[in-house]
């Protein structure tokens, strides 16, 4: 019989972190409610999948998955550079965003050092300052829904190694703008690092649309700009993202603390031909944009409060426990997520999917 585990094995960060709040597959959602998911609303994923171009390169990409792909992935970073007009030595590339939050944690925050983030926040821009043994502040949202951005520089007044923060905000929606961006920049220390995280810029409305960076470029702080192939170009998947650094060494930084083959074949491929598509993406924004104006509407008929949005989902506040009306929707077929970050246990977040399944969540909402 195999002994316990020693109890000081595991680091007293790691076994301290909560669990990641992560969406529920399909196959696991059968599994335990014994039923179809009629609409999977959870995770932010796109209802039109990926340009049709980008899986015909994943097939002819495929009888050559017994090599690997480039450790550095130059062909991709320059696709991604040239579209832009950047420097493809501050351009990386990672199996998704998320794993070069870790790298940019790895590579920068020692032991005490302090990060500060809004709240409510995507969960990985905590736990993964956490177990790094870093602490973490969480600034909230104001009343209405705004960056807190005088709050944030407040207290940025304890020296910080990281200001890390979405916009727009997972969960909650809100985009910043370029003046809020500006007056934050304005009240971050020269020696704080800015990770800016861009996940869902493609949905944002083109008349709120801000250059971040541009304008980062012209601060003083070093910073990051992070962006995904996951949500508006469909490729969930396979794993892709994508940063923008100040400066090539904090790049070369990364690379080192990041996975060498972290970024497979097959999704290098799948981004560059999803980038070579702006037709299929414009039509994944249009009926994005389209149905979260209706849901949103019908939400409020039915007496819900939400947070404004300029993303692929809606934050509203449930009236009670999120965990339960999230719990009464499964049971219908209806997958969402119940957020579990205090203060906001009663909110959750839905996914703007495609018509049916938006009408199917509608259909499954009782009234306030």
């Amino acid at each position: 019989m195999t002994a316990a585990l020693p109890a000081e094995l595991i680091r007293p960060e790691i076994a301290c972190l909560p669990t990641y709040n992560a969406g529920l597959a399909l196959d696991r959602f059968r599994d335990l409610f014994g039923t179809d998911c009629i609409a999977k609303l959870d995770s932010n994923e796109n209802p039109l999948g990926a340009a049709p171009g980008a899986i015909s390169v994943i097939r002819e990409a495929a009888p050559e998955v017994q090599r690997y792909p480039d450790a550095s992935n130059s062909g991709l970073r320059a696709r991604i550079a040239r579209g832009r007009d950047w420097d493809a030595g501050r351009v990386i590339v990672g199996n998704g965003s998320e794993d070069l939050i870790g790298a940019l944690f790895r590579a920068v925050l020692r032991p005490g050092d302090h990060v500060v983030t809004v709240c409510p926040s995507f969960g990985l821009h905590e736990f993964g300052a956490l177990a790094c043994g870093a602490r973490v502040t969480k600034v909230p949202f104001t009343a209405g829904w705004s960056f807190p951005v005088s709050a944030l520089g407040a207290a940025m007044a304890e020296p910080t190694r990281i200001l890390i923060l979405a916009s727009p905000s997972n969960p909650a929606g809100p985009a910043m703008s370029e003046a809020q961006l500006r007056a934050l920049l304005s009240v971050t220390p020269n020696d704080t690092l800015i990770a800016f995280d861009e996940a869902y810029l493609e949905y944002v409305d083109p008349a709120a649309r801000i250059d971040a960076p541009a304008v980062l470029a012209d601060c003083r702080q070093p910073w990051i700009v992070l962006r995904t192939f996951s949500k508006a170009y469909g490729l969930a998947g396979i794993r892709v993202g994508y940063g923008i650094t100040s400066d090539a060494a904090l790049t070369g930084a990364m690379l080192k603390t990041r996975n060498p083959f972290g970024v497979n074949a097959l999704a290098v491929a799948a981004a560059g031909a999803a980038l070579d598509d702006p037709a299929h993406l414009a039509r994944v924004v249009a009926l994005t944009t389209s149905e979260r104006s209706r849901v949103s509407g019908a939400l409020r008929d039915k007496g819900y409060d939400l947070a404004p949005s300029q993303t692929n989902f809606l934050f509203l506040d449930t009236g009670g426990p999120a965990e339960k009306f999230a719990g009464d929707l499964r049971r219908k077929g209806v997958l969402i997520k119940a957020w579990q970050e205090e203060p906001f246990c009663n909110w959750a977040r839905v996914t703007i999917g495609s018509a049916p399944e938006n009408d199917a969540f509608l259909g499954a909402v009782p009234g306030r």
